[in-house]
């Protein structure tokens, strides 16, 4: 049975990649404009570019640990592997048994993805202050005057040489037709609060009017920077148990029989992780409690469960169904 063990881990490890690999594509083509924009040099957008790299990782593990499992138990089963090895009396779940050290290390590597993802999400205002970080570097570096925009805000750096960087764009939030600018500023980790140094503020008229102020606090700020109200510690904990339980669970079902063909095998092995991760992505945007969040895995295991319970029952009415039709 090492040959099983090594066929879940190589199988586990090529569907991990080829998921990742589509995730970073996507990520790639949200972030490639402003990779490619002379105004956004690449140690601005890295810290983006970064969130983005590790998103992709993060879904990766999720998905393709409990699909790599429920393909190599097929295999086990086509093989007629998983039939001898019943017939000898050993249960369904001492064989997944032989899984759990692969197991182990899948979690810790997707718990310290989360890690890192997860104190982002938490905080994904300390991602935009390092964008305007980087670009005030770059733009005070400047031998000619030019602008380096901040990618995902509506802000600008302008610079000239010999002069401070000034950055310039609109306000956040319901103050969006005014304009503003300042000399530095910092995001607030939950990204619900702007310091802005040296601020001056132009407000429409009529009469248009002029504010300055040494510093300025914002509220509100785009749909996109919405933080996560999970920590990352519990919301690591909370995916590496959507993918333990949903691995297990779609493993044993195709063990079991309940999909007998690789379409069936792949819709019980990721209805679970992607429905996690769909409940998990709503529940962060509700800003709904932490204990909320102990449904991801449960609904998780519930959508593997019902995928695989349905697929069953399609079978055996289709076997049914040919068996009258042979009598007939």
């Amino acid at each position: 049975m090492k040959g099983f063990a090594r066929a879940a881990r190589g199988t586990a490890v090529v569907a991990c990649g080829a998921i990742g690999l589509a995730g970073v594509f996507a990520g790639a083509v949200r972030v490639l404009p402003w990779l490619l924009d002379p105004a956004v040099p690449w140690r601005v957008a890295a810290p983006f570019a970064r969130g983005l790299g590790a998103v992709a990782l993060e879904a990766a593990l999720v998905v393709g640990w409990p699909v790599g499992w429920a393909l190599a138990v097929l295999r086990l089963v086509e093989s007629g592997e998983a039939r001898v090895l019943q017939a000898l009396g050993e249960r369904p779940g001492r064989t997944l048994y032989r899984l759990g050290p692969q197991g182990a290390a899948m979690a810790l590597a997707l718990a310290g993805v989360s890690l890192v993802y997860g104190a982002d999400a938490s905080a994904p205002g300390r991602v935009a202050t390092d964008l305007l970080v980087r670009a005030r570097k770059s733009c005070a570096a400047a031998r000619e005057p030019k602008t380096y925009v901040v990618p995902f805000t509506e802000m600008t750096w302008l610079c000239a040489p010999g002069r401070e960087p000034r950055l310039v764009g609109s306000a956040p939030g319901a103050l969006a037709s005014t304009l503003l600018t300042a000399g530095s500023a910092r995001i607030a980790g939950d990204f619900r609060e702007v310091d802005l140094d040296d601020a001056r503020v132009l407000l429409p008229g009529p009469p248009p009017a002029e504010v300055h102020v040494g510093s300025l606090v914002l509220r509100g700020m785009a749909p996109w920077a919405h933080a996560s109200t999970l920590g990352a510690p519990l919301r690591s904990l909370v995916l590496v148990l959507a993918a333990w339980l949903s691995a297990h669970l779609g493993a044993l079902s195709v063990l079991r029989r309940a999909a007998r063909t690789p379409l069936g095998v792949l819709l019980i092995g990721a209805a679970g992780p992607l429905a996690s991760l769909g409940l998990m992505r709503v529940l962060e945007r509700l800003d709904s409690g932490r204990a909320s969040f102990l449904l991801v895995p449960l609904v998780g295991a519930a959508c593997t469960s019902g995928v695989a319970v349905a697929l069953s029952r399609l079978r055996v009415t289709g076997a049914a169904a040919s068996t009258w039709v042979k009598i007939g």
